[in-house]
């Protein structure tokens, strides 16, 4: 039940009321992200979510047309992950969740045992492979990572997924701000 109503439930909440603190600061992002890169501020992608379903991914754009970030901003928004905000509006219609999984790009050559455990969630903003060493990981061992949070999904698990992630965002932003 907490998997398919309660998350549900949380998700809309949670994304409502972040989306209602952090609008101004999004807004002021994309007229920053507007003076760096040509075109839309907003980068979007095909993902692939629960049960296969494929949706639009939106970020807040760090990467010319040739992928490269050209900015310190963009790289600051990488790193801080505030180029992610965008995702809170994925959250809010239901294409993804708070806590999952992150979304593979559609046509990701990875092997289907990955891909039908994983989309049997939705994907997240943020998930357990990535407060367990999201940058020091192998891409097999975040696949891990991502098979434990499906088999054991708990309301106690997300919680501390998410006050993780708040911490490490946190420490992310003053390592930002500070140049570290």
């Amino acid at each position: 039940m907490y998997k398919k109503y309660i998350k549900r439930l949380l998700d809309i909440i949670i994304s409502f009321i972040l989306i209602l603190i952090t609008f101004p600061i999004i807004i002021i992002l994309l007229i920053i992200t507007k003076f760096n890169f040509k075109g839309s501020a907003i980068f979007k992608q095909l993902r692939i979510g629960i049960n296969e379903k494929h949706f639009y991914m939106y970020k807040i754009k760090t990467m010319d047309d040739k992928n490269k970030d050209t900015t310190k901003f963009s790289r600051f928004l990488r790193n801080t992950g505030l180029d992610e905000l965008l995702q809170l509006y994925n959250v809010l219609i239901g294409d993804m969740s708070i806590i999952g999984p992150r979304p593979f790009i559609v046509n990701d050559p990875l092997p289907t045992m990955y891909k039908t455990k994983r989309h049997s969630v939705k994907p997240g903003i943020t998930g357990y492979a990535q407060v367990n060493g999201r940058r020091e990981n192998s891409h097999n061992k975040k696949l891990e990572l991502d098979n434990y949070y499906v088999d054991n999904i708990s309301f106690i698990l997300d919680l501390k997924i998410f006050f993780k992630t708040i911490y490490e965002f946190i420490i992310n932003i003053k390592n930002g701000f500070l140049g570290k």
